[in-house]
């Protein structure tokens, strides 16, 4: 299964994260916001996938959200491009990086 991107990534595709090996995201982003990103999804995959005991915890999400919440202050059209990568772990930490940025 692979994964369409959209906006500013002229609808790249990229492999499922299961989260056992690193995808390599491309977004319109300075090199370190995407390193840092790549850095963060990757990570985030792995741990709901290998080890969270099958249970995404809030204190995981809120990690990864946080760390993404930053970029996403300073790049407005990411958050629509994690969203559109229909990853089910990119979009939750996507949505709770929103969440927590409405109740700053």
């Amino acid at each position: 299964m692979s994964i369409r991107m959209g906006h500013g990534v002229a609808n790249k595709t990229y492999p499922k994260n299961t989260g056992w090996e690193n995808v390599e995201y491309r977004f319109e982003l300075s090199n370190s916001d995407n390193e840092r990103v790549n850095f963060i999804l990757n990570e985030a995959c792995h741990v709901f996938y290998y080890h969270a005991d099958g249970n995404w915890k809030l204190v995981y999400k809120d990690k990864y959200a946080l760390d993404l919440l930053e970029i996403l202050e300073r790049n407005s059209g990411l958050k629509d491009e994690l969203i559109e990568t229909g990853d089910r772990v990119i979009k939750m930490i996507t949505y709770r990086a929103n969440e927590l940025r409405a109740k700053r």
